[in-house]
């Protein structure tokens, strides 16, 4: 559980860095930075459920599946 959101925030960090610095460049920083934050919490908080629900179904199913061999 916590690699995946290791990895996820990799990711995401580098993704949204390159996008923020572009922005930056052609912008005033404060209001790029609130949009960003705003953006990537977003971003973020998909990608991890996603990764996450992902995960908890498979221990989920694996779980059913045993003790359906135990019976």
């Amino acid at each position: 559980m916590e690699e995946v959101m290791e990895e996820v925030m990799e990711e995401v960090m580098e993704e949204v860095m390159e996008e923020v610095m572009e922005e930056v460049m052609e912008e005033g920083m404060g209001e790029v930075m609130e949009e960003v934050m705003e953006e990537v919490m977003e971003e973020v908080m998909e990608e991890v459920m996603e990764e996450v629900m992902e995960e908890v179904m498979g221990e989920v199913m694996e779980e059913v599946m045993r003790r359906r061999w135990r019976r």
